[in-house]
């Protein structure tokens, strides 16, 4: 489903050159469940922000179902990000003006969409705060909004770049279980941490070091 082939991305700070991503391959197949640890600086949110179209490698190849997604017209790379891939950040990214339902609603094409966001909603603890605003929430309840926002429309693909790196363990513990549950129902989940307890949840583990896998 999606392949990795020797991605290297480099950055240059201060006259300073270093390699944020050296020379990377792996394979992620239909419903893997894949977890990439490592310390701060080692490479976990470039790789997944590469995977997601939206940095681009110096060099290497990022292939989705065979096709290349940095040989795409920027049409092209845009539908590959809506219609294939999920993304959850630790920051959330809510639009501070939409309320709870408003944010989810935003990513909802289809009726059938639409119809389950209330779904998600009552599973998750969030139908009484359905028309709150993200100011109103605890960062518990805006990472579950934000996992909600990126799952509702059943990609193919669930991008997640420390999606715990904000969260008491309870609610840490909440957001992996729906993770888990949209591994479960046949999504293909690729997440990145530098907490070790998340690769208790996952079937294959990736150590990254210096930009390397290790």
């Amino acid at each position: 489903m999606l392949t990795i082939n020797n991605v290297t991305k480099t950055y240059t700070k201060h006259g300073m050159t270093f390699k944020a991503l050296d020379g990377i391959t792996f394979r992620v197949e239909k419903g893997d469940f894949t977890v990439v640890v490592g310390p701060s600086g080692s490479g976990k949110s470039t790789l997944l922000h590469t995977i997601g179209g939206l940095i681009r490698p110096g060099s290497g190849q990022v292939l989705f179902k065979g096709t290349d997604i940095y040989k795409l017209n920027n049409d092209a790379l845009n539908n590959y990000r809506k219609k294939n891939v999920g993304f959850v950040f630790q920051q959330f990214h809510l639009v501070p003006w939409l309320t709870v339902y408003e944010n989810v609603r935003l990513v909802c094409q289809a009726t059938s969409c639409i119809k389950a966001i209330n779904d998600y909603f009552d599973k998750s603890g969030l139908l009484p705060l359905r028309n709150k605003y993200p100011s109103e929430l605890s960062v518990g309840e805006k990472q579950r909004t934000a996992f909600i926002r990126a799952i509702i429309s059943n990609p193919e693909l669930l991008l997640a770049d420390e999606p715990t790196g904000n969260l008491d363990p309870q609610n840490a513990a909440i957001l992996m279980d729906m993770t888990r549950d949209f591994h479960k129902a046949g999504g293909t989940v690729l997440l990145v941490s530098h907490s070790p307890e998340t690769s208790t949840y996952a079937g294959k583990r990736i150590i990254l070091g210096s930009g390397k896998i290790l």
